[in-house]
């Protein structure tokens, strides 16, 4: 199994964003929230062109797969004869997808998303589409119910494959884990900057928003 570095940082990155937005939400500081949440938006837009152009592991075509092969997969762990993958296993990429989904909406949805009384999102400030401000608001109550759940299955699943199958996957996203072939210093390079490109448009957003930490 092998992670590129590119990876390894979104990953870690997004679990700080992730708790940072959700944390600071529940606390009502709404300018960091924004800040986080902008910081999940970017690394979410990172991580969507890397899924396309990055290293082989990271790629949606590496860890797609079709209903069957996941169904195969999921009785080969109940069964413990389950071989580990160089990437994602067919699960672990359901789990890729369901993060972005609902994380991106998330994010999207917080563009519009204000209290009408100290905060007001960038994108009406803008003035794209103000009138979404009121129905974006609603989705992102709604969305927010998924966040919880989907954390909790995804630290199991981690759980799982340590207890069950004896695989340290946190550890590999650490230290990238070995493989035959690893990336070449140009593709790092070049996600890294890719990464950062991403992160600091995103962020740029907060520039027109009043910041009330």
């Amino acid at each position: 199994m092998v992670w590129d570095l590119p990876t390894r940082i979104f990953h870690w990155a997004f679990v700080v964003s992730i708790a940072g937005a959700y944390i600071s939400g529940e606390r009502g500081a709404l300018g960091v929230h924004e800040l986080f949440s902008l910081l999940a938006l970017g690394l979410i837009m990172f991580r969507l062109i890397w899924g396309v152009v990055g290293y082989e592991t990271a790629r949606f075509s590496h860890f797609l797969t079709t209903p069957a092969h996941i169904l195969a997969y999921a009785r080969s762990v109940m069964a413990r004869k389950s071989s580990p993958h160089i990437g994602h296993n067919p699960l672990g990429g359901l789990a890729v997808i369901a993060l972005l989904l609902v994380m991106g909406a998330m994010a999207v949805t917080g563009l519009w998303t204000g209290d009408d009384i100290l905060y007001e999102a960038p994108l009406p400030i803008l003035g794209i589409a103000p009138d979404l401000a009121a129905p974006m608001g609603s989705w992102h109550q709604d969305i927010h119910k998924w966040v919880i759940p989907l954390i909790a299955l995804h630290v199991l699943a981690i759980l799982a494959h340590r207890l069950w199958l004896g695989e340290k996957l946190v550890g590999r996203m650490i230290s990238g884990g070995s493989a035959a072939e690893k990336p070449s210093r140009r593709q790092t390079w070049f996600g890294l900057a890719l990464l950062t490109i991403c992160v600091g448009a995103s962020l740029s957003l907060a520039l027109v928003t009043p910041n009330f930490i």
